[in-house]
């Protein structure tokens, strides 16, 4: 209590206000630092998930227009497949068409692996990019049809179910027609 005439007592000093302009104590920026780190990445996985989701359903549209083809295809004849001219539109929109779904699904297949977030941003960031590797890969297609066609390529009767099975297989793996093409060339230059 305070009686009359008696200073009153101070309450305790408070430390000195910091000085406006200094920097905050060296703890307080490496949290800053560490949390915007966090959040980056977070940032990122989730923009590489969008970029993913985005791809895989462009492949999965892509992927069902041609199988839409193939039905339109096989529906308004009714020749069988075998019975197709050889180099007919109905035969060559077909070895496409499975030649794209080869592509398509080695598309979606490469996909999936560690280092996608590490490729995501280039690989995945238009859907340009993925129709092109699907109709790119379409043409391996066509030239394994083409090799087919000629007996370079020698795999018995080539009849059109076989061209479909192997336009598929050089759509979905391009490697295989440059393997075919340059033992041909090599056994050119041997004759």
């Amino acid at each position: 209590m305070r009686v009359p005439g008696e200073e009153p007592v101070a309450p305790p000093a408070r430390p000195a206000a910091e000085p406006v302009g200094e920097a905050p104590p060296r703890r307080a920026p490496r949290r800053l630092v560490l949390r915007s780190r966090r959040h980056a990445r977070v940032d990122s996985v989730n923009t590489s998930s969008r970029l993913l989701r985005e791809q895989l359903w462009t492949l999965a549209l892509l992927a069902l227009l041609v199988l839409l083809l193939l039905v339109a295809l096989t529906a308004t004849t009714r020749a069988p497949v075998q019975q197709w001219p050889a180099w007919g539109y109905r035969t060559l929109l077909g070895v496409f068409s499975f030649g794209a779904l080869g592509a398509t699904f080695s598309a979606a297949r490469s996909l999936k692996g560690p280092s996608l977030r590490a490729r995501a941003h280039a690989q995945v960031s238009d859907a340009r990019v993925t129709l092109s590797r699907a109709v790119l890969g379409a043409l391996p297609g066509l030239a394994a049809y083409a090799f087919l066609q000629s007996r370079v390529l020698n795999l018995g009767d080539a009849d059109n179910s076989k061209a479909f099975a192997i336009a598929f297989i050089a759509g979905f793996s391009e490697r295989l027609v440059l393997k075919v093409a340059e033992t041909f060339a090599g056994e050119q230059k041997a004759r």
